[in-house]
């Protein structure tokens, strides 16, 4: 379970960091071969997590199917909860029928940690990774686009306006021209740090 830490949520900011993110890739700055490698689309997806303002509508809680969860998502849950891991499994979990190994919640439509009343989840903190980077799906480690669920008001307003963001930046043409390497590992570190914390 990892805690949102506190993030310059400017959007001219976020635009700044993402654009000299992405000016070099991860192999240019990153020695360490260990360190995950992340795409531009990646990075956008990070930049959009950090402006996100969640409409608490509870869309994504009330269609969302299926909801896989990797172990360690199950184990934050159970910790929550105070089950044990095992009951934990047991009693909210199933195999994916599409893909060996993989978890999905069982009974959701909607999930039953949604709590309509409150509009909120009852296990936020505790919630799965895949809850977690909703609405800007994706696969991180692959180049495609940023896919976003048009059903939350959301990531919409999201993406206008870091796109807006970005545009300001660009005519401010506030980018260096030639990439400096400690600040674009400086701006990467900050979009990961945001990826990490959510």
């Amino acid at each position: 379970m990892t805690k949102m830490i506190e993030l310059d949520r400017d959007p001219k900011n976020v635009a700044l960091q993402l654009l000299s993110a992405i000016s070099l890739s991860d192999w240019e700055v990153f020695r360490d071969l260990n360190a995950p490698r992340y795409t531009t689309v990646d990075y956008y997806r990070m930049a959009c997590h950090v402006i996100f303002e969640c409409h608490r509508c509870g869309h994504c809680c009330t269609t969302g199917d299926p909801i896989r969860l990797k172990l360690e998502d199950l184990a934050a849950i159970a910790k929550s909860l105070k089950i044990p891991l095992n009951k934990a499994l047991k009693k909210y979990t199933i195999q994916d029928p599409e893909k060996a190994g993989v978890l999905d919640f069982k009974h959701i439509l909607p999930c039953k940690f949604y709590d309509s009343s409150a509009k909120g989840c009852k296990i936020y903190d505790a919630r799965p990774w895949s809850c977690r980077i909703f609405p800007f799906l994706g696969i991180y480690g692959s180049e495609d686009k940023v896919l976003v669920n048009e059903l939350c008001p959301g990531s919409v307003e999201t993406m206008n306006v870091l796109k807006e963001a970005i545009e300001v930046v660009r005519a401010d043409q506030k980018m260096p021209h030639a990439a400096d390497p400690a600040e674009v590992r400086s701006a990467k570190e900050f979009l990961r740090e945001a990826l990490n914390s959510i």
